[in-house]
């Protein structure tokens, strides 16, 4: 599926590549029934997998696809169809966005002010108020996996590790879901992914769009940057203004302290009108506890 023109699922021709990761590829296709643009996310099998691990990655397409179509929400991108390739692969047929994803702004930009973070964490945090209520979460809220358009629309995208309710996981015993550098504490011990631990990724996330890096750094060492995680040893915020008090609720430790997706929401709607919903200084709730 790499040449522009070509026809998949008889119904969708492709355009050109969007983009490529580690398990796929996305690309911008014409839809011929309906006359539309989509975006079609194609597994890509590397070929040192032995057969269980291209089941689990067959798996795990599949059950995105459930999943995100599950969920309907402006500030989230759809899922219209799976199908399969040439190869006998699935394929997700999805809503396209004109857009670039948070990480590519940051990466060009490194910090954004707060109340622009503000802004788009709000429309963030109503995706996922949507996404728990329906039982699903995320388990991957990072500046990768949000992407924004032209007309300041925020949607988020990836569903591929969500977990809902209702669905078996596939995840291999002893693997971590998530990125470590946003991970929340619980998670990086062990624990299975919440809501709250979505909100606390997603205040990952914001912190390193106003700070320039993650709250627990950007180590290459995996291992390290799990257990600084794990310890909570957050550096407190130095460029955050009136989103650091927020910053500092969505990041608590201790997931009975965070707000809800809505209360995230409405606090950071709140920072974005130019309010400071939880004033005071943000340090002494966001440093680790002493042993």
């Amino acid at each position: 599926m790499s040449d522009e023109g070509r026809l998949v699922a008889d119904r969708y021709r492709i355009v050109g590549r969007i983009g490529t990761g580690a398990m796929g590829a996305v690309w911008q296709a014409h839809d011929e029934v309906l006359g539309r643009t989509v975006a079609i996310k194609q597994l890509l099998l590397q070929p040192h997998l032995d057969e269980h691990d291209k089941e689990d990655a067959r798996q795990r397409t599949m059950r995105e696809g459930r999943i995100a179509a599950r969920l309907h929400h402006p500030n989230a991108i759809s899922v219209f169809d799976v199908v399969t390739d040439d190869n006998g692969q699935p394929c997700l047929i999805m809503e396209y966005l004109n857009s670039t994803s948070l990480a590519a702004v940051l990466q060009e930009r490194r910090t954004l002010p707060p109340t622009e973070v503000a802004r788009i964490g709000a429309q963030v945090a109503a995706a996922l108020r949507e996404a728990h209520a329906v039982g699903i979460v995320h388990r991957d809220i990072k500046p990768g996996n949000i992407l924004l358009a032209g007309n300041g629309t925020v949607k988020i995208t990836d569903f591929g590790i969500s977990r809902a309710k209702d669905d078996v996981t596939v995840t291999k015993t002893g693997m971590i879901a998530g990125t470590p550098a946003y991970l929340a504490p619980e998670v990086a011990i062990g624990g299975d992914p919440g809501p709250e631990s979505d909100v606390f990724s997603l205040g990952s996330t914001l912190y390193a769009a106003c700070e320039g890096q993650p709250p627990f750094g950007l180590s290459e060492n995996t291992l390290s940057l799990l257990h600084a995680v794990a310890a909570g040893q957050i550096n407190p915020p130095r460029q955050s203004g009136p989103l650091a008090s927020v910053l500092a609720v969505l990041l608590h430790p201790d997931v009975e302290h965070r707000p809800t997706a809505e209360e995230c929401e409405e606090l950071l709607a709140a920072v974005a009108r130019g309010e400071t919903p939880l004033g005071g200084p943000a340090e002494e709730t966001m440093l680790a506890p002493s042993a």
